[in-house]
């Protein structure tokens, strides 16, 4: 922290500015650290901010001793005190504090007044301009006076090629008065408009070309006319899975998994508690991408199903790996319920038998 406006208290003794103080800093932390240079502090002060809210980040240590409070000095700046390298030097007293305030605002109003005076001289430069370009102008080989606005002359407009008519004369202003083109009011010339484009009219169906028979074409166009349209294919019923109401023999339920287990992981928690397993399938979903440069992928829901290959060991699957700390989460498993794949067309005459109303499938 600079000691240029930090001025010691006038008393006896020789006084050591210790600047950069954290404000967590006290004055028996303060006292305790200048003490493991040597020599004995008479006093320590801590002054403050804005009506005393708020530490200043530096203070006084009296000596009563001038070796003291240089040994102080020379041993103690620049090392380091609640986190913060803190920096020491002798007060100033009353005389030089002034002195060194009275040289910083002579410094200040200088290079204060070398700014406004600069700016100055840009004002006058950019005025000096503006009057010149106001003073005279030249328009045409006229010049124009002060006060007098300068007349800008409008261009005129360009004539545009245009083809001649038949009948027409080869002078252009007998050309113009035979064709009522609108004339510009400045240099009385005839201005030339765009044609109006000519609509084709499509071609009937039944037109025929001009080097075919007579009659081909329309019977072409009858045979066009006549095509019966393409008739789309129904699709195929989708199959989905419904549950049959009987436990699965083999397969097994399993939740509350961790989102970074795969396959691989899910087979590994069985075959580790010595469950043979047949397959393993942790169930996934797609993963939109967040920006342009990542890519979709997939992502785990948290449970998954496992076949064993011995329907005796199900129960046993069951309750082993029920409870089980996977990662930081506890995993669940029960039977699964076995799953039948069906048609539509198996559930429509199921539920006409119940009462119930189901649409027939779209072609």
């Amino acid at each position: 922290m600079a000691t240029e406006n930090v001025e010691a208290p006038t008393q006896e003794g020789f006084r050591v500015y210790i600047g950069n103080l954290s404000y967590s800093s006290t004055e028996e932390t303060l006292k305790a650290h200048l003490a493991t240079a040597g020599g004995n502090a008479t006093s320590v002060e801590l002054p403050t901010k804005f009506g005393g809210k708020r530490p200043g980040g530096f203070a006084f240590a009296e000596y009563a001793k001038e070796e003291e409070a240089k040994a102080v000095v020379e041993k103690l700046n620049g090392s380091e005190l609640d986190g913060r390298t803190i920096k020491l030097d002798q007060a100033r007293n009353k005389e030089e504090t002034e002195k060194h305030r009275a040289e910083v605002k002579q410094r200040r109003d200088a290079a204060r007044a070398a700014r406004d005076a600069e700016k100055a001289e840009k004002a006058a430069a950019a005025g000096d301009t503006t009057a010149a370009g106001d003073t005279t102008a030249v328009t045409d080989g006229e010049v124009v006076g002060d006060g007098e606005k300068k007349k800008k002359k409008k261009p005129s407009k360009k004539r545009a090629p245009r083809r001649r008519q038949p009948g027409e004369e080869g002078e252009e202003g007998t050309a113009a008065e035979a064709t009522d083109a609108p004339v510009d009011g400045e240099t009385g010339e005839a201005v030339a408009t765009k044609p109006k484009a000519r609509k084709r009219k499509p071609k009937a169906a039944t037109e025929a070309r001009i080097d075919a028979v007579e009659g081909e074409g329309q019977e072409d166009g009858a045979e066009k006319a006549e095509k019966p349209k393409r008739e789309r294919k129904p699709r195929a019923p989708r199959l989905r899975s419904e549950p049959t109401g009987e436990l699965s023999k083999t397969q097994i339920f399993v939740a509350n998994l961790p989102f970074d287990i795969d396959d691989e992981g899910l087979t590994a928690i069985f075959t580790n508690l010595s469950i043979n397993v047949k397959s393993a399938k942790v169930a996934m979903r797609n993963r939109k991408p967040r920006n342009k440069e990542e890519k979709s992928s997939k992502a785990s829901r948290g449970y998954g199903f496992v076949e064993v290959e011995d329907p005796a060991q199900q129960k046993e699957a069951v309750d082993k790996v029920e409870g089980t700390l996977v990662g930081d989460r506890t995993i669940s498993a029960k039977i699964a319920n076995e799953m039948k794949r069906v048609e539509r067309e198996e559930v429509v005459p199921a539920a006409e038998e119940a009462g119930v109303e189901v649409a027939a499938p779209a072609a």
